[in-house]
Parts: structure tokens; sequence; C-alpha cells
């Protein structure tokens, strides 16, 4: 279970094992510690009793701090948890060897297939609803499986010497699944084509929020499988820049973020803005409720079936395994 707590003025303390939640105004809930896995705070009105964070820490529950755009700038998590030295000596050895190569490759071939993946999903409804948006859709999985196969010929003894590369075939990748998924959304979005940090129309901005939730929760689950969230392989380093988060998310995006927020905005759903052309608080609890929802939803790997939240920590612990040279890393693809 993943608490989301958005309302101002909000209390979150210690009640025996379980967090109890009192709004203004409003009866008190409570939460049983053994049931929670994240707490996602997303306004900036609310108090955290230190008993409560401890709690917290104690039954292994990550707190994120997320601010009005989805991007998250704080977390309380036990440092007990990443107490492992051994994978992240693996890792940063790792950098300057064709790993490094492996791992970026990963990354992008994981984005591929799972943009792919959705794209099927989605045009399996479209064939007589939509036969213009069915239609680009048959054109882009072509051209994305031929993007793959450029990328199986990219070769170097670092990721330093085909980082560029690789990049370029993540970008044009991005720029045939962008264009199909344009024509499935409403006219009324104006959808002007991807947009990061910044943008202001309603996809854009709904995205952004959603992958920022997706960040923080790909942060504890690498730091809990004793890896570095900044040091990563396909993007570069930079203060503050958790570049193997971001590494490493390019196979979850489309699965756990894309797929309910371009289903929201297909169902008519649209976000709110304050007189300072913010997300709403409700805005950003019907994200956040919609990608935590999605997280929670099982799919298959191998016979069985998982959440998609532990299949992020078994894609985690299994780079892990890679690194230090213990274990395969497969590509994770989401059912369509």
């Amino acid at each position: 279970m993943n608490l989301i707590i958005s309302e101002r003025g909000t209390f979150l303390a210690l009640r025996s094992e379980r967090l109890r939640l009192q709004v203004p105004q409003q009866e008190a809930q409570e939460v049983a510690l053994r049931d929670l896995q994240t707490v996602t705070v997303t306004t900036t009105a609310c108090t955290l009793s230190a008993e409560a964070i401890r709690a917290c820490a104690k039954f292994g529950v990550q707190i994120d701090l997320v601010d009005g755009l989805g991007a998250p700038y704080a977390k309380f998590s036990s440092p007990y948890l990443v107490g492992t030295v051994s994978t992240r000596r693996a890792q940063m050895q790792a950098y300057l060897t064709p790993t490094s190569v492996e791992v970026a490759r990963h990354a992008i071939r994981a984005r591929l297939r799972n943009q792919a993946s959705l794209l099927k999903y989605f045009g399996k409804y479209r064939k007589e609803a939509a036969p213009f948006a069915f239609e680009a859709i048959q054109k882009a999985l072509p051209g994305l499986t031929a993007l793959e196969t450029e990328l199986d010929a990219v070769q170097g003894s670092c990721i330093d010497e085909v980082r560029d590369t690789l990049l370029g075939i993540e970008g044009r990748g991005g720029v045939v699944y962008w264009g199909a998924v344009a024509t499935m959304l409403p006219d009324d979005l104006g959808f002007p084509g991807r947009l990061g940090r910044g943008a202001t129309d309603p996809t854009n901005m709904t995205l952004n929020y959603g992958y920022g939730i997706l960040y923080a929760r790909a942060a504890g689950v690498l730091a809990t499988a004793g890896l570095e969230p900044f040091a990563g392989f396909l993007h570069t380093d930079r203060p503050g820049k958790p570049s193997l988060v971001l590494d490493f998310v390019e196979g979850f995006r489309a699965a756990c973020v894309d797929r309910p927020v371009l289903a929201l905005l297909g169902r008519g759903w649209r976000p709110e803005l304050d007189e300072h052309g913010k997300m709403t608080p409700n805005t950003r609890k019907r994200i956040a409720g919609a990608v935590n929802d999605r997280m929670d939803t099982r799919d298959s790997v191998g016979n069985k079936k998982f959440r998609l939240q532990n299949i992020m920590v078994m894609q985690a612990r299994k780079l892990a395994t890679f690194l230090r040279d213990e274990g395969d890393y497969p590509v994770y693809v989401a059912s369509w």
C-alpha cells in the first residue's frame, strides 16, 4: 500500500505500529505500518512526527517528499538498508569497462520494448474506433524494432566511447513513440510533442508529475539493492542528477506512468491549475493515485505474477548482481 499526503495542514503521527493521519476537519485515518511500502508527501504544509519517521525507517517504509511539479526533493529512509559496499565498488569499477555499455544498452532496449508493448496495448482498442491512430501505431512498431537492431551493433570498451551514439538511438525512438501517441490524444490537449520540466501543456505536465513519483520510487529500490543512485551509465554525472535512476526508469516509464496517464487523459480527465499555473492538490493526488494504483497491479515475470513495484525491486537486485558479475540482467517487458 502507498500512502499519499496531499492535504494542507495534515499531521502524521505514530500510534502503536500504525500511522495516524489527521487532516483538519476530517476524521482521522490509521494505516498499519506492515501494510505500507511508501509514503508520498505532495504538500509543503504538513507535519511529520519524529516518531512516525523513525517507525517508517524501522519497517522499511520510504517517505518521499515531492514538489508541485512531481520532482522528488527529499527522502527519509533507514541508512541500514543500504549498508552493503561490494555492490557500489563494482558499480564504480564497471564504468570503465564494457559492462557500462551493456547497462546503457539495456536501458534503451527496455525503453524501446516497453514503448512498443504499450503502443500494442492501445492499438488493440483503436482498430475500429480510431483507424488513423491504429495506422500510426502500426507504422511506429517496425521503427522501434529497427532501432533495437541498431542498438545491437553499437560496441565500445566503455560508455564514454559510445554514449552519444546510444543517446541518438534513444532520441529517435522517442520521436517515433511520441509521434504515435500524439495521434491517440484528444485534440483539445494541444499536445506539442514530448517536453520535460517546465512544460505548460496538460499532457506533459501530467506526465512529468508522474515521472517524478516514479523517480522517487526507483531511487529507493536502487539504494536498497546497494546501488548508488547518482552514478549512472547512459546518463552523465552532474551534481544533483540521479543518473542511475534515470537509466533504470527507462524500462518502467511506459508501463508505470504513460499507461495510466494517457488513459486518464483519453477518458476526458484534465488537470486543474491554480492561479499561478501550478497543478492543484486534488490534481496531484489524482495523478499520484493513478501511478501508484498502476504500480500495485500484477504482471508476469517467467511463470509467476508480481506487482509492478516488486518487479522494480527484482530488477534493481538483478542489476546489482550483474554489476558484481554474479548473474544476468534480463529486460523486463510489460504485458499488453
